[in-house]
């Protein structure tokens, strides 16, 4: 977590939010009071931004995998130095290009989340087919979701399926793709 500003924002506007009600005379601080409950975790992920120390380590590991964060959802910075090299795109991370986490501590391969918008025609289908043959022939790890609700198509703003969403950005629609399209988004 070291480095992570979206964390340390978070925490600092936690922290004034309950400061300003604390001398606002709106709660007393003094006594025993439930945002205390609020103040510690913000103050622990907010020297987590700064020292990169993860409290959970020493409690006893909150995960199964024994990742530092709940599944590895820590959102590092591309800056963090120590640790095992992950790859963004995992659930760790949540972003696309290579990066090192000392929060993650195990080796995470690329995973592509894709998503074939489409009702259910026969090329929608054959999309989804051609997709996961594609990956498998590359050696590369896909998961493959079918979207068939036309509100949630309508939200890409795709007009015409199918529709190809890769890392929630849409790369394709209208058409089936061809494989040496497949290939390139896979190997991007």
């Amino acid at each position: 977590m070291k480095g992570n500003l979206m964390v340390r924002l978070t925490t600092t506007l936690i922290l004034i939010a309950i400061g300003l009600a604390h001398f606002s005379e709106q709660t007393d601080l003094m006594g025993l009071n439930w945002l205390w409950l609020a103040i510690m975790p913000a103050l622990m992920g907010l020297q987590a931004t700064f020292t990169g120390w993860c409290p959970a380590e020493m409690l006893g590991k909150f995960s199964k995998t024994g990742a530092c964060c709940p599944d590895g959802s820590c959102g590092m910075s591309s800056k963090a130095k120590e640790g095992a090299t992950i790859e963004k795109s995992t659930p760790c991370c949540g972003e696309q290009e290579t990066q090192v986490s000392s929060c993650c501590n195990e080796q995470r391969s690329e995973q592509f989340e894709i998503k074939v918008l489409g009702t259910g025609c026969a090329t929608c289908v054959n999309t989804v087919k051609l997709i996961e043959t594609t990956a498998e022939e590359l050696g590369v790890s896909v998961i493959v979701t079918k979207v068939e609700d036309i509100s949630d198509i309508a939200t890409y703003g795709v007009m015409s399926t199918p529709g190809i969403v890769i890392h929630d950005q849409v790369v394709h629609s209208g058409s089936m793709p061809n494989k040496k399209m497949i290939a390139q988004w896979l190997s991007a």
